[in-house]
């Protein structure tokens, strides 16, 4: 199969940049984690990602990502990451995507209450980062590559999900068709945490899911 072009990859991290921060601040006593099953059960129901959803389930509390706002893994400087939300002890906090990992103050918001992270939910679903502000290195994946080709060859699964989001799938059936990762999920060569997060990010029904 061709191999993949060589990408810089940004610190080769273990976990994408706001889950380790996220849980490195509660390794180091310095942010509680905290559950919400309304907030689970609110979030999910509109298409957001949970963290339980994970291998494992939300070890370090709850989570939720919108991956429609993820961008693509491989880029310049830093390590994108798509709108999150998690619960405080009494409410919650969203931060915008970001193409860095950083979480400047304007891109965060505390809510007091369920019913003010609900008020809000639409600024952060229809939030993109601005194109100008990041950039894909080599334009994205080459002429020759294939989404099967990045499936096996991308262990770290956040930065695959990414690159399958953003793939320049083909119209038509093929190696470069997104039936290619259908296929891959249905072999279990793709975790189903991963393939519903990339239909999550690509805006497309989950398995099971109506329209």
């Amino acid at each position: 199969m061709p191999k993949s072009k060589p990408r810089k990859k940004a610190a080769a991290k273990k976990k994408q940049a706001r889950r380790s921060e996220h849980e490195t601040n509660r390794i180091f006593g310095n942010t509680e984690s905290f559950v919400s099953d309304e907030g689970e059960s609110l979030l999910t129901a509109r298409g957001w990602i949970s963290e339980r959803s994970q291998p494992g389930g939300a070890l370090d509390g709850d989570a939720w990502y919108w991956m429609p706002s993820q961008l693509p893994a491989y880029l310049e400087e830093g390590e994108p990451v798509p709108t999150s939300v998690f619960p405080l002890e009494t409410g919650f906090v969203s931060q915008l995507a970001t193409p860095d990992g950083s979480v400047p103050p304007e891109a965060q918001t505390e809510y007091g209450s369920l019913e003010e992270l609900i008020a809000d939910l639409d600024r952060l679903e229809a939030y993109r980062v601005p194109e100008g502000t990041w950039t894909v290195l080599g334009g994205g994946p080459g002429p020759e590559e294939t989404p099967g080709d990045l499936i096996d060859t991308i262990a770290e699964e956040w930065e695959l999900i990414a690159e399958l989001i953003h793939f320049p799938y083909t119209a038509e059936s093929g190696p470069r068709s997104f039936e290619t990762v259908v296929q891959a999920h249905a072999e279990g060569r793709l975790t189903d945490y991963a393939y519903r997060s990339v239909l999550a990010g690509r805006e497309m029904p989950a398995p099971g899911a109506e329209g």
